[in-house]
């Protein structure tokens, strides 16, 4: 089946299509999907990817490379094409307008809006951060396509989801994957297979993996694309994208190579726990204890060229020596990054990356282009961040920070492209503790004599990095806690080893870990009536008379907190600049905690019943999820949707 259109008339080929092959994925893949214009579905994926192709022309004479922030193209649901386009999209998926009112009344009504240019009944919301605008859009719409093994050399295959994702989750969201086999000059398209997936109330959602088997030659080219939706009643969201990946047909069996090899980001201190996530402390983290930052913001001095984590003034990002960072940290021999635009800017989230992408040629191929991109997703919270375009010649263009490509000198068939580089995140992703998944691609577009023929030679290649975080929180330094025998010190005289007193009843705990660094926020200063005064930054958990444990930053006057003295009311909560360190430890060996009551890993801070860092994790954890029910998240207006979605749901596992 192929569908073919000619150039001058732009006539439509009679064409086939099966709805089998346009069926949903998932949950929805037993329920009928109604019926669409089979014509008008195959050449619609043509025209997108046609219009897709020349937006990226575009993008690339604006200097951005593909890839970038602009891999996902914003759908224009005025042009008429694209509308029919993606209402077919969703009525092969199964959702229709009798069952899912509310879904195709948005579609029509930004149609509307669209067309006639009337504004939205509510602004959409771009400041993600109280720091100010975002630098990434509110949400993120990605096409993982991988190469699998192949035991077979004639046969090639492959595997693609549709992901979409954006900050604080969505009420409603869809994202699809249809594959197809395309002759290269995209004139003809060969329907493969297709799947997708709506969820509510969603932070991340990805569908089932879409498994694609070709012949291999240089006929016909893989050619996959995604539509994505989601839509928040609370911001007045409204995200429509569509985005390519392709492939040409290739075994990729013991002789052919397409990988990314990555050295970092990857677990240094930790890795004995299964769990444990490759982390990043970007302004302080444990220096002395129960070590955990894997990479640390610090100073290089310029005259030793000795690196100090958290030390300040910043300078870059070091990795940790996992052979020496036992009960210290210690930095690793040439494993050190900085900017490349520029000085370190602590509010930003940085991730240094090093590694390789390596990819088997044909013979007698000229390279033509290697574009990357690289994306950190939040996992529990939703969002995504995307490193953007880093500076580079016409070849090496991307977020990946490539070096000069070269062929190896044992097999001039396969292209070498290291990177090495510290990556920008911005600083959308930095607000909360949570898991994160590092998602990059390398794409290569090349020329190949083939059979006496210029050939052109795509190669695209996945990679995720799971879990990944970072962290943050402490006591200004000068903050006075108190030990085991009442005695009270200066946080930055504490240290391993030390007894502080954890509560009232004369518990006391042993300090684990100690942690060192700086904070770019303002800290919050608070008073109560009785003249007490603490300095603490804004994520440090405290302990309330009423409201059990809080954030610092969500106290305000009036509220009371408690101390060695009983409690004390607030009569002023400032944000106040500060320069100095602060510091924070983890209590309780694992012996005490055994026979310790929950929740009594605290500390008195200048007489303030205050958190440790582990309660500071818990604190964080609990702030990015969202136990409720789907019905108590959901707006109202897309509670009908969601009951006839399960009713689908019921029926199709019968």
């Amino acid at each position: 089946m192929k569908l073919s259109l000619n150039a001058s008339s732009r006539m439509l080929a009679p064409v086939m299509l099966g709805l089998a092959m346009l069926g949903a994925g998932c949950d929805q893949q037993k329920t009928p999907a109604r019926e669409v214009d089979k014509q008008a579905l195959a050449f619609d994926s043509l025209y997108m990817a046609r219009l897709y192709a020349g937006w990226e022309k575009q993008l690339e004479a604006q200097g951005h490379s593909r890839g970038g922030r602009g891999s996902q193209m914003e759908l224009d649901l005025a042009d008429d094409t694209q509308f029919r386009f993606v209402k077919n999209r969703l009525l092969a998926s199964g959702s229709t307008p009798e069952n899912s009112p509310q879904l195709f009344r948005k579609l029509e009504t930004l149609r509307k809006e669209k067309k006639t240019g009337t504004p939205g009944s509510k602004a959409r919301q771009d400041r993600l951060t109280t720091s100010g605008p975002t630098e990434n859009s509110r949400c993120g719409h990605l096409l993982p396509l991988a190469d699998v093994a192949s035991a077979d050399n004639t046969v090639a295959k492959f595997q693609a989801t549709g992901l979409v994702t954006c900050f604080d989750g969505s009420d409603y969201a869809y994202a699809d994957v249809t594959a197809f086999a395309a002759n290269p000059e995209r004139t003809q398209f060969r329907v493969l297979g297709t799947e997708s997936l709506e969820e509510y109330a969603s932070s991340v959602l990805e569908t089932p993996p879409l498994p694609l088997s070709l012949k291999v030659g240089p006929e016909e080219e893989l050619f996959v694309d995604s539509v994505a939706m989601a839509f928040d009643e609370e911001t007045g969201e409204q995200h429509i994208s569509y985005t390519v990946a392709e492939s040409s047909l290739v075994a990729l069996g013991a002789h052919d190579i397409n990988l990314i090899t990555v050295h970092y980001p990857k677990e240094l201190i930790g890795k004995m726990h299964s769990d444990n996530p490759i982390r990043t402390c970007l302004e302080r983290g444990a220096v002395a204890g129960f070590l955990d930052c894997d990479y640390a913001s610090g100073s290089k001095d310029p005259v030793t060229g000795i690196f100090k984590p958290f030390a300040k003034p910043f300078t870059g990002v070091g990795a940790a020596d996992p052979e020496a960072s036992h009960t210290m940290w210690f930095p690793a021999a040439g494993a050190y990054w900085e900017p490349a635009t520029g000085a370190y800017d602590p509010s930003h989230l940085y991730l240094p990356m090093r590694g390789w992408y390596q990819v088997t040629l044909p013979s007698n191929c000229t390279l033509d282009g290697l574009t990357s991109d690289a994306n950190v997703v939040l996992m529990e919270r939703g969002g995504r961040c995307s490193a953007g375009t880093m500076p580079g010649t016409s070849v090496l263009k991307g977020s990946l920070p490539f070096k000069t490509p070269f062929l190896d000198e044992y097999d001039p068939t396969k292209l070498n492209a290291p990177f090495d580089g510290l990556v920008d995140f911005g600083k959308d992703c930095l607000d909360m503790y949570q898991n994160v998944r590092l998602m990059m691609r390398a794409t290569l577009k090349a020329t190949c004599v083939v059979g006496g023929k210029r050939e052109p030679y795509t190669r695209s290649r996945y990679q995720d990095i799971l879990n990944l975080d970072w962290r943050n929180a402490c006591l200004a330094e000068g903050t006075r806690v108190t030990k085991s025998d009442g005695s009270q010190v200066p946080v930055e005289q504490v240290k391993v080893g030390d007894q502080l007193l954890a509560n009232g009843h004369g518990q006391a705990l042993t300090v684990t870990t100690v942690s060192r660094g700086g904070e770019r926020k303002p800290l919050v200063k608070l008073r109560d009536a009785l003249g007490g005064e603490v300095m603490v930054t804004q994520t440090h958990p405290m302990v309330t008379a009423t409201r059990g444990v809080v954030q610092a930053g969500e106290l305000k006057a009036g509220d009371s907190l408690l101390t060695r003295a009983g409690a004390a009311k607030l009569v002023g909560v400032e944000r106040v600049p500060f320069s100095g360190d602060v510091f924070n430890f983890a209590l309780g060996t694992p012996e005490e905690l055994a026979v310790a009551t929950p929740g009594t890993n605290t500390m008195y801070a200048n007489g303030y019943l205050v958190g440790d860092s582990q309660m500071q994790l818990t604190l964080e954890k609990q702030r990015s999820s969202d136990s409720r029910e789907v019905l108590a998240r959901l707006s109202g207006v897309w509670h009908e949707d969601f009951r006839l979605h399960q009713a689908r749901s019921k029926s199709a596992r019968r």
